[in-house]
């Protein structure tokens, strides 16, 4: 239950973060690169949530 509070902490800083980055940012750019790492990380934790989540309903269904 921990490691679920953590990545939603870490999901919401990530969003902030993100919405100072200039999502328009060529990919070649320092702050491109910044943007699609923010990106990635984001699509990680929110994958791994998924799983947890799905994982917890099947656990409580059995």
């Amino acid at each position: 239950m921990q490691r679920m509070q953590d990545l939603r902490k870490q999901k919401k800083q990530l969003r902030e973060y993100k919405r100072t980055l200039d999502k328009d940012a060529p990919f070649s750019t320092e702050e491109g690169a910044r943007y699609a790492r923010v990106l990635t990380k984001l699509v990680l934790i929110e994958l791994e949530l998924e799983e947890m989540e799905k994982t917890a309903l099947q656990s409580g269904l059995r």
